[in-house]
């Protein structure tokens, strides 16, 4: 992890005291995502029900940090960064660590729910250091902290299968929220949060004068943006494609069974998991890579580029009959998926003003998070009617079907200039 230079190095220590806090909780993260099936089983779920429970636990997080993200984002503009950090991390300390105690799968819904409520830690990281820096810092700052959050989510997977070889069930949830508990002891006692003059009596408010001025605002500030063509589309671009790639992760563990069936489960897990890092590790290189092109060439381009290379991917996998092919066609979804988030918030930056930027990056956020978690849940439950080869062939044709609709769109914009 490199630094940045500043004149005080309150500044840097608060930056390297965050990027420890986003790693250490992408790996406990990551450590259980991977394997709700296993653990669904567990609870007793049948075998004819893993994909659906799987889809909709895996789902319901992100669906409630998609809706809470813009919220949370406003009140951190208002309130304290620091306290929006804390906030995150005491709430996957919180509810991920009771997930140890669910005894029945909706028990363990109703958490993940909570869990999404509260949680989503990266966004009010980025903000708390990049105030702390001078402007024109923010760029590389995000970069630095993304790292964290790809280390994590690298290295996670690979934890989670050692844990759950080694360890009771229930150590799944605890260490994570476990180190989610260390990471906001370090970040309440080292990290320092830059004074703002510029803020307003106003913004120095009681919360609950505020509250309802908050909701109104975010509300009318991102309904005006995305109603503007050029977001309209990269939002709506953006949604079908997240939507097919989370349509298949919660079925991977379950896939990975499928087409090697002489695997016992700690061997499956293992696997998984290796499928899972593989796309981390893919990412960690290509979103810079497709974000310089983006801003080079066309963010539009990087959108019909990578859910072409995208779908091609999810079909391959629908493919696979041993697990050498199924990573391959992971390695083209780490190249290609990977460059979807860029470019739409390249194209958000293109068609926003800078104080916009804002409110932009979080109806993206919120576009692909509620497309991850409905694709979870439909996927889930559309195992059961087109089987586990059907849905990467729907996926992957839904990607190449909006990769084509796109092309003609991009191409028509261009005629027509």
């Amino acid at each position: 992890m490199s630094t940045l230079q500043s004149p005080k190095s309150g500044e840097n220590r608060t930056l390297v005291v965050v990027w420890i806090a986003n790693f250490v909780t992408a790996l406990g993260m990551m450590s259980f995502i991977p394997f709700f099936p296993s653990h669904l089983r567990a609870l007793g779920v049948p075998e004819g029900d893993l994909a659906l429970w799987a889809g909709i636990c895996m789902g319901a997080a992100p669906m409630a940090a998609a809706i809470m993200g813009p919220i949370w984002g406003a009140l951190g503009d208002r309130y304290g960064r620091k306290m929006m950090v804390l906030r995150s991390l005491l709430g996957i300390f919180i509810f991920v660590g009771l997930m140890a105690f669910a005894k029945t799968p909706m028990q363990l819904l109703v958490l993940r729910i909570g869990q999404g409520i509260f949680s989503g830690f990266l966004a009010p990281s980025i903000t708390l250091v990049t105030m702390a820096f001078p402007s024109g810092h923010t760029g590389r700052i995000s970069g630095i902290l993304q790292s964290a959050m790809a280390g994590g989510s690298v290295l996670g997977p690979l934890f989670g299968s050692l844990l759950i070889q080694t360890l009771p069930a229930r150590f799944m949830f605890a260490t994570p929220a476990i180190l989610a508990g260390c990471a906001a002891l370090l970040v309440w006692t080292v990290a320092r949060e830059a004074e703002l003059p510029a803020q307003t009596s106003k913004a120095r408010q009681p919360m609950h004068q505020m509250g309802l001025g908050v909701l109104l605002d975010v509300a009318k500030r991102i309904g005006a943006l995305i109603q503007r063509p050029g977001m309209k589309f990269g939002l709506g671009f953006l949604f079908v494609a997240q939507f097919g790639i989370g349509a298949t992760n919660p079925q991977l563990e379950l896939f990975v069974g499928y087409i090697e069936p002489g695997w016992n489960a700690a061997k499956v897990q293992q696997h998984t998991a290796y499928l899972f890092s593989v796309l981390a590790v893919l990412g960690f290189f290509a979103m810079p890579a497709w974000g310089r092109f983006g801003d080079r060439r066309s963010h539009g381009l990087v959108l019909i580029l990578a859910a072409a290379g995208t779908g091609v991917g999810l079909v391959l996998g629908g493919m696979a009959t041993v697990f050498w092919v199924l990573l391959a066609s992971r390695l083209l979804l780490g190249v290609f998926g990977t460059g979807l988030g860029p470019a739409a918030f390249g194209m958000a930056a293109e068609v926003t003003d800078r104080d916009e930027q804002g409110a932009a990056n979080g109806a993206v956020f919120s576009a692909r998070a509620m497309a991850l978690a409905l694709g979870s849940m439909f996927g889930g439950a559309l195992v059961n009617l087109l089987g586990l080869r059907g849905i990467y062939y729907a996926a992957g044709a839904l990607l190449l079907f909006a990769a084509l609709v796109a092309t003609f769109r991009l191409r028509s914009s261009l005629q027509a200039s």
